[in-house]
């Protein structure tokens, strides 16, 4: 009963996951991220296709079976050093770092070495071994497959933990956070099956990681700014229609960066992107404890609605804005001077969002031209 259930999980995901195959290969936007994101897929499916087989084999009697036992384990323990490789590439590249060739066929050289081990393992049982029962069972190098297989998600693991403390914010910490949550579900299936051989593994559960980060990042696509990763203008309209039918005090403010343009012009754009992802992250952090929604609207300009008891309050959190992005200068040795000017309106009955926006740019650029 047990292998029944085992066997019809894998399927079941291999079914979601060669849906979002299909789907990731038929998007004409095909970057590194989402290439290597989709070669991630295409090793969990062949991970589980060659666990469902495994299972249909072990401990069968029929010719050929113990062949058909060692090379299945021979390829499965390849693999899942295989895939290490390929997240880890992952990791690197939704963390910001460009993922060359050169480092591409570095980190492959791990996974062709394991390659060579466990297939010489078929006749040598290095890492497994199959019993004349033909029941699987672990050979006397099985630890170094399991530092070659482990290894490689802990080392990504510890780029992971290094982004997520970094103050700079140069990645959002969603995405980071994204990543970290990846490890969690495989964690704990491959800690069960560790103790029960048999029961559904760490690559059952990766695909079910990989099916939450394939939606959260087709959430992003929709309704989140790619740079930033706040909510974009998209999604203004439905929190503004939710937060007016609650009937309390809203607010509006819109931001922007001063002399950003310079940035852009003196420093190159690169560096005008590092600037808007740490005002993000600024902005972020000024939201903490408060009730509504933060979006980059456009460009070097930002909105957030919140619910604020009143005016005296509204104006204390404009001044902690501006507070946060001159402490943010002291902390970090920037070749520019990051700030913001901010203008905000309360919302009266009967304004549209429209207008609400309208209302709180023009007290922007009242701020903005007082700056000045």
């Amino acid at each position: 009963m047990t292998t029944a259930i085992h066997i019809e999980l894998n399927a079941l995901c291999l079914l979601i996951l060669c849906v979002i195959t299909y789907q990731s290969v038929s998007n004409v936007n095909q970057q590194m991220h989402r290439v290597l994101f989709r070669s991630v897929v295409y090793g969990v499916i062949a991970q589980l296709i060659l666990d469902s087989l495994w299972l249909l084999v072990e401990g069968r009697r029929f010719p050929g079976a113990i062949l058909a036992n060692r090379v299945l384990n021979g390829l499965f323990l390849s693999m899942s050093v295989i895939l290490g490789c390929i997240w880890y590439l992952y990791v690197l590249e939704t963390l910001g770092h460009t993922i060359t060739r050169r480092l591409q066929r570095l980190m492959m050289l791990p996974g062709l070495a394991f390659t060579a081990l466990n297939l010489l393992s078929i006749f040598t049982e290095w890492t497994f071994t199959v019993s004349p029962e033909n029941v699987y069972a672990h050979g006397p190098l099985f630890w170094v497959q399991m530092i070659g297989a482990y290894g490689m998600l802990l080392v990504s693991l510890v780029h992971i933990l290094i982004r997520l403390f970094d103050r700079d914010g140069r990645v959002p910490r969603r995405t980071v956070l994204k990543l970290l949550g990846f490890y969690v579900v495989p964690i704990i299936g491959a800690v069960v099956s560790l103790f029960y051989t048999g029961m559904p593994g760490a690559w059952t559960c990766a695909a079910i990681s990989i099916v939450l980060i394939y939606l959260d990042d087709q959430d992003s696509e929709i309704l989140r700014d790619g740079l930033t990763g706040l909510n974009n203008r998209k999604t203004l309209e439905a929190a503004f229609a939710e937060y007016v039918k609650q009937g309390r005090p809203l607010y509006l403010f819109m931001m922007d960066l001063d002399r950003f343009k310079q940035i852009n012009d003196t420093l190159g754009h690169p560096v005008g992107d590092e600037a808007l992802v740490a005002a993000a992250s600024i902005l972020t952090r000024s939201m903490v404890g408060r009730k509504g929604i933060l979006a980059r609207y456009g460009g070097d300009e930002f909105l957030a609605m919140l619910f604020l008891a009143d005016e005296a309050e509204a104006d204390a959190y404009r001044q902690s804005v501006k507070a946060a992005f001159e402490a943010y200068n002291r902390e970090h040795a920037l070749p520019y001077r990051l700030a913001a000017s901010v203008g905000y309106v309360q919302h009266s009955a009967g304004m549209a969002l429209e207008d609400f926006v309208n209302a709180a740019d023009g007290e922007l650029y009242k701020d903005k031209r007082a700056g000045r």
